[in-house]
């Protein structure tokens, strides 16, 4: 507890002097010495704080994502608060009006908790209602600045501006904990995560009942990728009445467990400059949180205190995920880690079990899962692991892996497969005979084709 209060004054201290801003606070030299950060990892620092201050770069509104005065006595799905967004301070698709809304989601234990996200519309009003996919983001950190509301172009990264392009209308939840801070962010907590896909459905269509279809899809990336397949397992969305279609799972995060020991094992002999091409060990600051999230009292036996150390100072900054993944950019694999057998760790195991998509579970929706080839933060033996496992379980999953594109670079390269995917449901067409299949997509010119690195 004394240690949680001096991090606290200490953030308090960094935070003076920048009233509109909530992340990635400035870090001074003597401050960043005190959490084992010298001059290289400084020097990493000052441009990533940056670099993240450039994605999150309105004035952060703290009095909308203050916890609304009537979230005590509202239910899942209910409209807190609603406000169109200044088109003057955003930077998205000619047309594109944009809403932010606070609703009511719920926890992992499923109490009622304050989240938010935007809602995105096209530009010509149609006859019909506009056919809602709820989006859910990939990792933009763990703290209340990095929410992708907060940023001029809504965190976009060719993910959900294709959707409003072609005529759908948006909700991207921000999820709990990002943006208002009435709860820790449950980063990868795939459960958690899909609560907060669903219950922005619900008020988005609440919101503007008129506008908006009563069926849905969901789409997702990386920890949204996650927490989309979860949802295609959500009791919730079994039923017709649910308005459920099917969803799309890009990149998803889904055995932390069992992706760690894969990882370890496979680049614990690496040099810090071999490490700079697997972008799963800049997650390790961002795993701490997420672990300590669902279980406050842990911290990962295995971390080294260099690594504990670096965290701290993450949680001091506020730093979203560029400059929080950062911190271990100047070390290798044996600095961060302990030689401690992550087989013993129960937390961690337990973590997996409560979140991770592919356990069992039945759905009775289609779900695309696409995973890039060469992702150096999701690898693809796990992406299949699941794959192979929901298909055990009787599910209906495609996947399909687009070779040598990386965690992000799939994202974009995969639209014409998944537009057309989420197409189909909405018209209910050609996807009568549904059923496990995995394919590999083969490139028109992959020596010449774009193929950036998440590095």
């Amino acid at each position: 507890m004394l240690a949680l209060s001096i991090l606290i004054l200490a953030a308090v201290a960094v935070h003076a002097g920048t009233p509109d801003q909530a992340s990635n606070f400035p870090v001074s030299p003597q401050l960043a010495a005190k959490y084992d950060c010298g001059e290289a990892c400084q020097a990493t620092l000052n441009k990533t704080n940056a670099k993240d201050l450039q994605i999150f770069d309105t004035p952060f509104d703290f009095d909308f994502y203050a916890t609304a005065k009537n979230f005590s006595n509202s239910k899942p799905g209910d409209v807190l608060k609603l406000t169109p967004v200044d088109p003057d301070i955003l930077s998205v698709p000619a047309g594109v009006a944009v809403y932010k809304i606070q609703y009511t989601s719920t926890d992992l234990d499923n109490s009622a908790v304050p989240s938010t996200g935007f809602i995105a519309f096209p530009f010509v009003r149609q006859s019909d209602p506009f056919k809602l996919v709820a989006y859910a983001h990939g990792t933009t950190g763990m703290f209340r600045g990095c929410a992708p509301s907060t940023s001029s172009f809504l965190f976009d990264y060719n993910s959900w501006t294709p959707l409003v392009l072609a005529g759908y209308a948006v909700v991207g939840t921000d999820y709990a904990g990002l943006g208002n801070n009435y709860t820790a962010h449950k980063y990868v907590s795939s459960r958690a995560n899909a609560n907060d896909v669903y219950w922005s459905a619900v008020a988005a269509r609440k919101a503007f009942p008129r506008n908006l279809s009563r069926e849905w899809v969901s789409i997702g990336h990386s920890q949204g990728g996650g927490a989309s397949w979860k949802l295609s397992e959500h009791e919730l969305v079994q039923s017709k009445t649910s308005g459920y279609l099917g969803g799309v799972s890009i990149g998803p995060v889904t055995y932390l467990y069992d992706a760690l020991l894969d990882g370890f094992s496979k680049l614990k002999d690496l040099t810090e400059e071999q490490l700079q091409h697997y972008g799963i060990v800049t997650l390790l600051p961002s795993m701490a949180f997420a672990l300590r999230a669902v279980f406050p009292k842990y911290t990962p036996p295995y971390f080294s205190d260099l690594l504990k150390s670096r965290i701290k100072l993450g949680q001091v900054a506020q730093l979203c995920d560029t400059a929080l993944s950062g911190l271990v950019h100047d070390a290798n694999l044996t600095q961060l880690i302990t030689n401690v057998n992550l087989t013993s760790d129960p937390t961690l195991k337990k973590f997996q079990q409560l979140n991770a998509p592919a356990q069992g579970a039945k759905t009775s929706k289609p779900l695309l899962v696409i995973q890039g080839g060469s992702d150096s933060i999701v690898f693809p033996d796990m992406t299949t692991k699941a794959y192979k496992n929901s298909c055990k379980a009787g599910n209906a999953v495609r996947l399909s892996l687009y070779p040598e594109l990386d965690h992000t670079a799939v994202v974009g390269a995969s639209a014409p497969e998944w537009l057309e995917f989420i197409d189909k449901l909405f018209h209910h067409r050609g996807l009568d005979k549904f059923k496990c299949s995995m394919k590999t997509l083969v490139p028109f010119d992959v020596a010449h084709a774009s193929k950036p690195l998440d590095t």
